[in-house]
This record gives structure tokens, sequence and C-alpha cells, in this order.
């Protein structure tokens, strides 16, 4: 199912950035490893916190796949069994948490899953299987935003070459008023 994802320019692995609730004493040195070796992808929580997500692709035509699962499916802890590994998805409030958004190995997983279902902070979250449907969705989605995305900058780029043709016209003109007189 996964591979599905890659093909289509959908994007996981993603590292989501957090605010440390301690010291953290390599934290700032981590971000900024991050913001010099990753493209940044921003985005905008439930209370209108801005976030910051990482990748390593650095091309604006890869979507992140934890930020059309938050927006069609809300929160949830996600996950799909690949080739016996387990992907794993954890949204929370509106925002992909820290760590998550990766592919685990099976022991992980089991330990993890028991884990989320005790912790007071995750155990409101439903557990949901990811399935073809929502593979099939968020491609649809990713492919529907791409054409528009593509569309505006063929306008903008169409824009910017009509102006300067414009540009051109106008200053050929204008020398040649001030040529002859």
């Amino acid at each position: 199912m996964l591979e599905r994802l890659a093909e289509n320019n959908v994007l996981i692995n993603l590292v989501w950035n957090y605010q440390p609730t301690s010291h953290e004493p390599y934290y700032l040195e981590w971000v900024a490893h991050l913001r010099r070796t990753h493209r940044q992808l921003k985005t905008v929580n439930e209370s209108g916190e801005e976030m910051t997500a990482f990748c390593q692709k650095l091309s604006t035509l890869y979507e992140p796949f934890a930020l059309w699962m938050r927006e069609l499916y809300g929160d949830g802890i996600y996950y799909c069994e690949t080739e016996g590994n387990y992907y794993f998805l954890i949204i929370s409030q509106g925002v992909p948490v820290s760590g998550s958004d990766i592919v685990v190995s099976r022991r992980f997983w089991t330990i993890l899953k028991e884990q989320l279902a005790e912790s007071p902070e995750y155990k409101d979250l439903v557990f949901r299987k990811i399935t073809d449907e929502h593979i099939s969705t968020v491609i649809e989605r990713c492919n529907e935003h791409q054409a528009k995305m593509k569309k505006r900058r063929q306008v903008i780029i169409g824009s910017l070459a009509l102006g300067g043709i414009v540009l051109l016209l106008t200053v050929m003109v204008l020398l040649k008023v001030f040529i002859r007189g």
C-alpha cells in the first residue's frame, strides 16, 4: 500500500518538530541540522499554532501523507502492515505527533500499541487501520491539489512573461519616441 503513495509523490517518514517539555541539551542543534539538510513544511494546528515538518525530498511536487490524513479523517492512531513491518501515524489535537509517521518492526509496534492504549495522553484516540480506500482518497486529493498548483504556477509564469513583454515593448516605444525627437 505504501508503495502506491511513493509512486504518486505522497510522502511518509517526515520528521515532525515538537516543543520540548523540559531541557533537552541537543534539541536546538537537532533542529538546526534538520533546517540545513531537509525541506521545511509548515502547517497550522487546530489552535492556530504553526507546526513544522522536515522531509528529505526538496521538490514541492511531493505531498505529506500525514497532513492529508489529518484533514480527511481527523485525530487517531493510524497503522497498516507492510511486508512484516508496520507503518503508524499518530494525529492528536490536529497535529501529527513527532516520532510517528514511520515504518517500524512488528515487535516495536506490538509494544507501542499496548503503551499507547494505556497512555493518558493517547488513550482517547481510536486505532484505525489504513485501508486501500484511505490510500486512494489521499492520492486523489493530492493529485487534485497538484493539478491546481500546476495551473497556478502556469498562470504566474504566464503573467510574468506577459508583463516582461509589455515592459520591453513600452521601453522600445519610449526609446523610439525619444530618439526620433
